[in-house]
Parts: structure tokens; sequence; C-alpha cells
């Protein structure tokens, strides 16, 4: 006949049959513990880079990718070829014929073949021939432009980029490997190229007013505005007419302000007016 339990017995027991299910809460807990994580999206190549200036204003360029800037080399290779013709027509003439007009041609396909690009570049502010049929511009990495120290040195390390003696492969190793898509050339001078597409002209707007008319003159003939700037002026332009005067004038002075210092500008000319040239000259004079 069995004894009857005592208390104490009972509370052993309960605390026994309790024991099972707290080893298995904790077994949970550490099995959700290791549990892998789930694995975070891959972020895309981002083919854009993003440029602050002194003033606190923000740009977004497209980077130009390698085989947008091989169509641009190709046009520029045709020029080459082009102007290596003349060159060979010119050393004929100037050697009657003779042997010595061999010489004259190989140091005018040297000046030829590092000058043309560093020449195009430093005078035109990044751009040859085959990147302006491109939309295309070389800047330096802080977006300024380049100096002419930088075209020579970009142009001149070609000789390692281009088809001799590797045809044209640490070239494109290069760009697959960097960030901004850059060339051997380009790390050494601390270049980029970016693509500057301007704007449709549809649905452009036309500030009728004399005093932006006036200030025109002010203005270089034409001003070379990225897709950000380009996009900001039309907005602006497109919308002041929902504001007052002092309100205009607060939104327009964050990007009037550089412009009055970078073309010369009278510091009394309202931001408005500015504003309102500047997109005269990008959108109306193209």
């Amino acid at each position: 006949m069995d004894r009857p339990r005592s208390g104490r017995d009972a509370l052993r027991g309960a605390r026994a049959r309790g024991r099972p299910r707290r080893q298995q809460q904790a077994v949970h807990q550490v099995m959700a513990t290791a549990a892998p994580e789930p694995a975070e999206a891959v972020e895309a190549l981002d083919t854009t880079v993003r440029l602050i200036t002194p003033e606190r204003i923000a740009f977004r360029y497209p980077l130009a990718g390698p085989f947008r800037r091989a169509s641009a080399y190709l046009i520029d290779l045709m020029v080459l070829i082009l102007l290596g013709f003349l060159g060979l027509l010119g050393s004929l003439t100037l050697s009657l014929g003779s042997a010595a007009g061999g010489g004259l041609f190989l140091v005018i396909l040297f000046v030829l073949r590092f000058g043309y690009g560093a020449l195009l570049e430093g005078i035109f502010n990044g751009q040859t021939v085959g990147k302006r049929a491109m939309s295309l511009r070389v800047v330096s990495i802080e977006g300024v432009p380049i100096g002419g120290g930088q075209a020579f040195l970009r142009n001149l390390l070609w000789c390692l980029d281009g088809a001799l003696p590797f045809a044209y492969m640490p070239a494109l190793a290069s760009m697959v490997m960097t960030r901004r898509f850059q060339r051997l050339g380009d790390l050494a001078a601390r270049t980029m190229v970016i693509v500057e597409g301007r704007p449709p002209r549809s649905g452009v707007a036309r500030p009728d007013d004399r005093a932006v008319e006036a200030l025109l003159p002010l203005l270089p003939a034409t001003i070379d505005a990225g897709p950000e700037l380009a996009r900001a002026l039309s907005d602006y332009v497109n919308r002041r007419r929902r504001f007052n005067p002092s309100r205009r004038e607060e939104m327009a002075g964050h990007l009037a302000r550089p412009a009055r210092r970078k073309y010369d500008l009278p510091a009394d000319v309202p931001g408005d007016l500015v504003l309102c040239a500047l997109y005269h000259r990008v959108f109306l004079e193209a």
C-alpha cells in the first residue's frame, strides 16, 4: 500500500514536471538565436556621382561607362586619322618629296597622339571633338574643371592604356574595377568622365521681363549647365509665379549667390532675375 505523499514530495514532483518545459523553451531560444539572418539585398551598382559645391549645392552626374567612352574615342580617332593625313601631305610638301619628310611626319604623329587630347581638354574645359559629340566631359574627382597639367597627364598615360602594347586591356580592367570608371590616366590625374546631356526643350517657359533681357549681356554667350542645375532652373522658373517677390528671392538666393560670384554680376541684382537670365541662356538660346 502506497504511503501518502508529503507536501515536500509534492513540491519536488511539481519542480521535476516543470523542468522539461523550461528546457524546451531554452532550446527554442538558442535555436532562434543561432538561426541565420536573412541575406541583405545586394546594393545596385551606382553609376552616378554626387558632388557638393562649397556653397552646399549638390549636383548628381551620370558617370560615363566604357561603351560610351569608346564611342567618343572612335570619333576622336577618326579626327586624328584625318589630321594625320593632312600632316603627311604637309610634310611631303615641305620636304619636296624627299626622305626627310618621313622624319617630319613622325614628329607630327607624336604631337597628335599625345597633344590632341591634352590641348583640347585643357582649352575646351575637358572636352574633345568626340566627347562633345557624345555629351561627355572630363572633370576632377572634386567636380571642378580640370587644369592643363591634369589634361596632359591623363593623355600621356595613353601609352599604357592605349592599343599598344596591351590592346586597351589596362584601361578596360581599370574602368571595371573602379567605382568611377576611371582608367589609369584618370587615376593618376585624379579625374573622371561624366555625362552632360542637355535636357529637352519641351515645355520651356519664357520669362518675359525687360530686366532679364538687360542682364543677359553680362552673362557668357553659352553656359554649360549640368542636368541637376538645368532641372533646378526649370523647376524654379516654371513655379516662380506662385510665390510673392520676397519668397522668390529667398528661394533663388541659394543658386544666385554663387552665380553672381562666378559671372561677376552686380551684388544688388535680385536673385530671381539672375536665375531667369541663366534659364534664358540655357534653354532659350541653346
